[in-house]
């Protein structure tokens, strides 16, 4: 499997992953009543879950796994063959909801938003190195 994809995808993780902390963090006591850097920090957590699934697509279609029916159907193939644990897994299908709910132009809850750039951002860099550590043992 080349890697050139998911190495450039891990990238797009890291730098929306840092985009969105950046955004916390320049002050997170005026965070819930700046709704432009609540913008900026969900738009960059949307991108990380995208990049997420594009590499676990990439992934699976290098596989006999057979293709995924959604986004949650991948993170559960690839849990369910060893490229990422269980736990990560289902924290990343919570952190999937959140960005199903932005795009269904539902608010998705601020407090669901704090806690996804205070824990869920480890949860995608953390799953971007299990597949390019997973994808170099399929070569």
């Amino acid at each position: 499997m080349d890697n050139d994809l998911l190495v450039a995808k891990t990238a797009t993780i890291e730098r929306c992953c840092k985009r969105a902390r950046d955004e916390y963090e320049k002050d997170p006591t005026t965070f819930v009543g700046d709704i432009t850097r609540q913008d900026a920090a969900t738009l960059n957590v949307i991108r990380a879950w995208e990049a997420a699934i594009e590499m676990g697509d990439y992934v699976l279609a290098h596989t006999d796994f057979g293709p995924a029916l959604d986004e949650r159907e991948v993170i559960t193939l690839l849990a369910e063959h060893g490229f990422i644990d269980a736990a990560l897994a289902e924290d990343l299908k919570r952190t999937g909801e959140f960005c199903r709910a932005e795009w269904d132009l539902q608010e998705a809850p601020l407090p669901a938003l704090v806690t996804i750039i205070k824990r869920g951002l480890d949860d995608f860099e953390a799953y971007a190195r299990a597949l390019l550590a997973g994808s170099a043992t399929q070569s």
